[in-house]
């Protein structure tokens, strides 16, 4: 993790349109408000006119100390949260912080990452396979996994002071108690399931 002077936190979400990387991020924000660990914390997209589907970014930054001036871009993240792994790349995995995280929606495990990116040891990689906990319980839009709260339970488990309490009591005030309810199961799941490397 990141050892700069005002301990902030900077985490860059790669997915594609429409898969929720916003709100994602304003749930970690939310997340890290909550914890009472953080004194700022913003979540902001960087898109333009992409569609459903074309890869984009969204940032949040957590501050334990100093208040956060800048809206800048993330170029140098301590944790990149990875929503569809067809948008990881050299670019993504080069810009990461020496020990920083990965954490990534596949059905691979975490070596296979490491290798395909020559990543160093000094990296932690989180993986489970999103989708497929999406599936079975039919948490999908047009078809397509809904994984935003899902990754939440691996980011909570790297990240301990986003507890995994603050996500679930989140998701179930923004969520009707029905989708709530699915949503904090599979956050659990993804915090239980999560392989490391």
């Amino acid at each position: 993790m990141s050892e700069d002077n005002n301990e902030v936190i900077n985490i860059v979400v790669h997915a594609r349109g429409g898969h929720g990387a916003v709100t994602a991020c304003e749930i970690i924000a939310e997340a890290a408000y909550l914890s009472g660990k953080f004194v700022d914390v913003h979540a902001y997209p960087n898109f333009g006119a992409e569609r459903r589907g074309a890869p984009i970014a969204a940032y949040a930054k957590l501050s334990k100390k100093e208040k956060i001036w800048d809206r800048a871009q993330i170029t140098n993240p301590d944790i990149i949260l990875v929503f569809d792994e067809s948008v990881l790349n050299e670019q993504n995995t080069s810009a990461l912080k020496k020990n920083g995280i990965i954490i990534v929606n596949s059905d691979k495990e975490p070596d296979y990452f490491l290798n395909k990116y020559n990543l160093s040891n000094s990296i932690k990689i989180l993986v489970a396979d999103i989708n497929k906990l999406a599936l079975e319980k039919n948490l999908t839009i047009d078809g397509v996994p809904v994984v935003n709260t899902t990754i939440l339970g691996l980011l909570s488990r790297a990240v301990p002071e986003l507890d995994l309490e603050n996500f679930k009591k989140i998701i179930k005030n923004r969520m009707k108690p029905d989708i709530a309810g699915v949503n904090i199961e599979l956050i659990e799941k993804g915090y239980d399931l999560a392989k490391t490397g």
